[in-house]
């Protein structure tokens, strides 16, 4: 039967006839109204008709031999906040819009939310979903969220951006909580160049092409780690597994708050998500896809530290949930095992929130492993690379402690575009009128460094000492600075009294010398 014409619908936040009140009570719903609530969403613009490239591989793969007579089509929900008040006048200004007046389009522009993605599943209705972050809050440090990517939608032909990170709900029927999860992952930022966006059919096949261990491919009962690291391969990418520090009496190996926090920062601050697997009443599979930093815990003279070894809050795309849930870090009492708690911040400036809060009763995710998908150039894993920063910074703190220097260095490692490094990086540090001058220094001195570099930030309490730059295309064996990168006057005496000014012996452990001030 064909598809008859409707118009747009036009809807009032938390009205009854908004189409998120309809969904009822599932966490899902109560969340994203909580989470839309908070970002003052006052009006939500409904497609009847949306055609989403998900959902049309998920009905051919599965719901188009379904008896119960699925249809193709979903909804798309556009959200506007309070910048456009209400309905009408949200209808003038997108009627000015329309007519090309920029004005209007600039304030809708402003005003864009995100979108939601409802398929016509009853049981699972979120599709694809992006919705823009929390904005910042006066005096505490922002929230790092490299993984994010701009998504750009069409509202009758009028182009709308917002920068996020898609999630959506696992069905069962195409993908579980893992499949869900790598499907946030390849989302990510640091693939938005080289790599088409995957549905959760091509995961699912591809998670079963090599390792599909006699179990069925759709419905789907969800993915082992083997089948999580093959589906990781098929799309071009290299898989990292890193598992816990800590074993307990049972032999079951959790990880430690300062191992948790410090590889996790280090992988989003790369921009690449971080699918956590672990225990939640049975697996469960969820995906990391940003932090709230702290300020750095003090470290001891003579000592190193990771940088973020000690944030309180990671924020995950959880299928039971939502998008971004704020999760606390916690280490348990008895086991020292990190815990991961649900929990949301308190209501916003706009007051309380007009539902239960979703978390309330939902239990702790335990960590056991977690996996992140890499370019396959990056060839070195995050832990070598920590490793060999904190080795550096070691030796650093025992130079400044010799110079009676009260505290430790601090090392914050991660995976970077070297483009990305000399463009947008190095202008955070780089003063500039040095900063032409370090550029062409690091283009024309250094040897020809790797397309992906791994770069450890050495740091005190407020001050940036120095980069130091690493090969990342070698085998671990021969894992090697091409660079270090000079941002205080401090250093130079400081690493001469480790190597004896011995200009070549400084050159194997930090590489060439580059002045960044």
């Amino acid at each position: 039967m064909p598809h008859s014409p409707q118009p747009l619908r036009f809807h009032a936040a938390e009205h009854p006839r908004d189409p998120l009140v309809s969904l009822g009570n599932a966490k899902q719903a109560l969340y994203a109204r909580s989470y839309l609530f908070d970002l003052d969403c006052r009006v939500i613009v409904e497609e009847p008709y949306y055609f989403d490239h998900d959902y049309l591989a998920e009905f051919g793969a599965f719901y188009g031999t379904s008896a119960r007579g699925y249809t193709n089509v979903c909804r798309r929900l556009t959200l506007f906040d309070v910048k456009v008040t209400d309905v009408p006048t949200f209808r003038r200004h997108f009627e000015a819009a329309l007519s090309g007046d920029q004005s209007a389009a600039a304030i809708l522009q402003a005003a864009f939310l995100g979108f939601v993605v409802l398929r016509p599943i009853p049981a699972a209705p979120f599709g694809r979903t992006v919705l823009r972050s929390y904005p910042p809050k006066p005096g505490v440090l922002d929230r790092v969220m490299e993984p994010c990517r701009d998504y750009t939608i069409h509202l009758a032909g009028m182009p709308l951006v917002v920068r996020g990170v898609a999630w959506q709900q696992q069905d069962r029927g195409v993908s579980a909580c893992a499949t869900i999860a790598l499907w946030t992952m390849l989302h990510s930022s640091a693939f938005h160049e080289r790599h088409a966006l995957p549905t959760t059919v091509s995961i699912t096949l591809a998670a079963h092409k090599t390792a599909s261990l006699g179990s069925r491919v759709f419905p789907s009962d969800g993915l082992l780690i083997e089948q999580i690291l093959e589906a990781i391969k098929e799309h071009q990418l290299s898989p990292i597994v890193m598992e816990g520090d800590k074993t307990l009496p049972t032999g079951a190996k959790v990880f430690t708050k300062e191992r948790f926090c410090g590889s996790c920062a280090a992988l989003l601050r790369s921009g690449y998500p971080v699918l956590i697997s672990g225990i939640r009443n049975g697996g469960h599979a969820v995906c990391a896809v940003g932090f709230r930093p702290m300020q750095r815990a003090k470290i001891a003279p003579g000592s190193s530290g990771l940088e973020d070894s000690n944030f309180e809050h990671v924020y995950i795309h959880d299928d039971n949930l939502g998008a971004s849930v704020r999760f606390k870090v916690e280490e348990d009492a008895a086991t020292g095992a990190v815990n991961l708690v649900p929990d949301a911040p308190s209501p916003g400036p706009r007051g309380p929130r007009p539902v239960v809060d979703p978390c309330v009763g939902v239990a702790p995710l335990v960590p056991r492993s977690i996996v992140v998908a890499v370019h396959r150039e990056v060839r070195v894993e995050p832990d070598k690379i920590h490793a060999e920063a904190l080795e550096r910074a070691e030796l650093l703190s025992y130079a400044l402690q010799a110079a009676s220097f009260g505290e430790g260095v601090s090392v914050a490692p991660r995976f970077v575009l070297l483009s990305r490094y000399l463009n947008e990086e190095l202008r955070t540090v780089v003063a500039p009128k040095d900063l032409a001058r370090v550029r062409l220094t690091l283009c024309e001195d250094v040897a020809p460094m790797s397309y992906h570099v791994a770069v450890a930030r050495f740091g005190l309490p407020g001050v940036a000492l120095m980069d130091v730059i690493f090969d990342t295309t070698d085998s671990e064996l021969n894992c090697a600075p091409f660079a270090h990168v000079v941002f205080s006057p401090m250093v130079d005496p400081l690493l001469d009294a480790i190597t004896q000014s011995d200009a070549a012996l400084r050159d194997e452990w930090f590489g060439t010398r580059v002045q960044g001030f």
